[in-house]
């Protein structure tokens, strides 16, 4: 089995509600980005994070590209976003820049304001648990 890590940033909460159902569906403690967690043995990261005001979270950015992990050669992203449809296109190009590849990117509505102020809901929680364990299935 893959080593797997679940990490998250968040200003709002639903990175975090995220990553802890993605964590307990694969068996791994979810870990929030200020922590500052090692991940020398990781083959397999799932990142979690938000979109605000069109941008994932600065902390995020900077923490993707300070870190080390030497194992790493793939990551997953989980967005929470108020369109529904917005990637973590800037999380994207540092990984593919330090040479860690995106197998995915599952996206989901997050609230903003008054806007969307259910997600991400059970239904987007049990998808991006699905999401999680497609992914670490092993092909049959």
């Amino acid at each position: 089995m893959e080593r797997i890590a679940v990490l998250y940033a968040t200003k709002t909460k639903h990175s975090k509600k995220l990553a802890e159902v993605i964590g307990s569906a694969l068996k791994v403690k979810a870990k929030n980005i200020t922590e500052n967690p090692t991940l020398h043995d990781i083959d397999l990261l799932f990142i979690v994070g938000g979109i605000y005001g069109g941008a994932s979270m600065p902390e995020l950015l900077t923490f993707i590209k300070e870190m080390e992990a030497p194992a790493l050669t793939h990551t997953v992203l989980v967005t929470s976003c108020a369109s529904g449809k917005q990637r973590q296109d800037a999380v994207r190009r540092i990984l593919e820049e330090k040479g860690i590849s995106v197998l995915d990117e599952f996206v989901c509505k997050g609230a903003i304001l008054f806007v969307s102020l259910t997600h991400p809901n059970a239904k987007d929680l049990q998808a991006a648990t699905d999401f999680a364990l497609e992914i670490v299935r092993p092909n049959s």
